[in-house]
């Protein structure tokens, strides 16, 4: 009988990036999720953005893993080949007083390189500032990145380093067989020494399984525009309203893939992610109070992302009730930008030791659009798959989605390749490449076309055939 050290439920950023720095520290590590991929969740549906931590409250963990995590984050996505831009933030409005506190909250936190500044100095970093903005806080050490890749490649870290990865797993029982911990879905049952509980909104539910505490949780939904690449001139900068009791506020900021994102919104609701007329109507009336430049014309998708919130602060502690169990609750914004922090610091709840000597590495993920000439001639000589374009809008060829397809962590859905090499993410938004994409994937995983899932169980591209013969891309 195996027996795993840890066993991880949940597969977002946070679940990923722990199971990196164990399996790479040689501990035997198992992620279980119940969706079809890697970050699904919370971890795909956010603004990408790695905070500086000026915003959170003095001496919480939010505060401490915050700055820990943004200081982390350029080692770690050097070591995975993982595009990070250092961009900025600026917090704006007409408050110079809520200015200087965030600025003093910043410093009490250890943040670097921030600074108080007039309007004229904000104009040098945003032209197009509503006439509103009199004064703002600078962050020079925020960062853009790709938090759905980064997620895919931590875990695909993990699988190389010698984690074991479940996904479609629906977890019918957890029970405690001694000092072990007995994890089945009725098929499979796997056993741990200890259990990481990392399920975001479905933390509750593994703990009831479990019998550990469960907390008081509510949510907040985040609507989104995502605009078209033509307006990344938009801002070369993260631009954020002064916060609120419900959060950051509506910003403008640039992505790593050089679209312009503007939300979101904070609405208490359920865990859906719909979005509404009233939500993306208020991301509209609030962004231009901040730049007078944002044409939502261009938008090019619309989307929500769920935020699971347990009061002020970040949970990460011990089960009093179960020994062997560590919880996550909480891990809302700034969840991303602490990642890292967040898996050290729950290595050390684990009583384990964090040492990465003779860890593997994976490779990088690169685009064909983004190599030099010289290097495309090559490439194609070597494999005309890279010669023949699938997704014109982002321009990602066959060889793109092939190479993809050929991960540790295996991917079987149109979404999961649109996360890792952005088929489907430009202007037609899969319109026309969505049947080529599934063809490839029904073609390299052998399975029929019928097979093929847009995302989770029961998303099938296709029904069935109307007429015979078949598609070949």
């Amino acid at each position: 009988m195996k027996i795993y050290d840890t066993i991880i439920i949940g597969a977002g950023v946070v679940g990923c990036c722990l199971a990196s720095d164990l399996s790479r520290s040689h501990h035997k590590v198992l992620v279980l999720d119940k969706a079809n991929d890697v970050a699904t969740g919370a971890s795909k549906a956010n603004s990408g953005l790695v905070h500086a931590g000026f915003d959170a409250k003095e001496g919480s963990l939010k505060a401490m893993l915050n700055v820990k995590g943004n200081r982390l984050y350029p080692a770690m996505c050097k070591r995975l080949g993982v595009p990070l831009e250092k961009t900025g933030a600026i917090v704006v409005g007409s408050d110079k007083s809520a200015v200087e506190t965030l600025y003093r909250r910043g410093q009490a936190n250890g943040v670097k390189n921030l600074f108080v500044l007039s309007r004229d100095e904000l104009l040098k970093l945003a032209p197009n500032l509503s006439e509103e903005v009199t004064v703002g806080l600078y962050a020079k050490d925020a960062y853009v990145v790709s938090p759905y890749l980064l997620t895919i490649c931590l875990c695909e870290e993990a699988i190389v380093n010698g984690a074991d990865v479940r996904l479609n797993f629906n977890i019918a029982k957890i029970e405690k067989q001694g000092e072990v911990f007995a994890v089945t879905n009725g098929n499979e049952t796997f056993f741990a020494k200890t259990i990481v509980n990392s399920a975001g909104a479905g933390v509750n539910d593994v703990a009831k399984l479990i019998g550990s505490e469960t907390y008081e949780i509510t949510y907040r939904r985040g609507e989104y525009y995502v605009l078209d690449s033509t307006e990344s001139g938009t801002t070369k900068i993260t631009v954020f309203p002064l916060p609120t009791k419900d959060g950051k506020g509506i910003l403008v900021t640039p992505t790593i893939d050089k679209n312009i994102l503007v939300g979101p919104t904070s609405y208490e609701s359920d865990d859906s992610t719909i979005t509404t007329v009233e939500g993306l109507a208020s991301v509209k009336e609030k962004s231009q109070k901040l730049l007078t430049n944002v044409n939502l014309r261009r938008a090019i998708r619309q989307f929500a992302g769920v935020r699971s919130i347990v009061g002020d602060d970040f949970v990460i502690e011990k089960s009093k009730k179960v020994k062997g169990v560590i919880t996550l609750a909480g891990i809302c914004s700034p969840g991303l930008s602490s990642a890292p922090a967040i898996s050290r610091y729950v290595i050390s709840l684990l009583g384990l030791n964090f040492d990465d000597k003779d860890a593997k590495k994976i490779t990088p993920y690169r685009l064909f659009k983004n190599l030099s000439t010289s290097e495309k001639n090559e490439l194609v000589k070597k494999d005309k798959r890279y010669g023949k374009i699938v997704c014109k809008c982002e321009n990602i060829t066959e060889g793109d989605i092939v190479f993809a397809l050929n991960r540790p962590l295996k991917v079987c859905s149109v979404d999961g390749i649109k996360r890792r090499v952005r088929a489907g993410m430009g202007r037609c938004q899969g319109g026309f490449c969505s049947l080529p994409v599934a063809s490839l994937i029904a073609k390299y995983n052998k399975i029929p076309l019928e097979s093929v899932l847009k995302e989770n169980a029961k998303s099938n591209v296709f029904a069935g055939k109307i007429r015979g013969g078949s598609y070949e891309v």
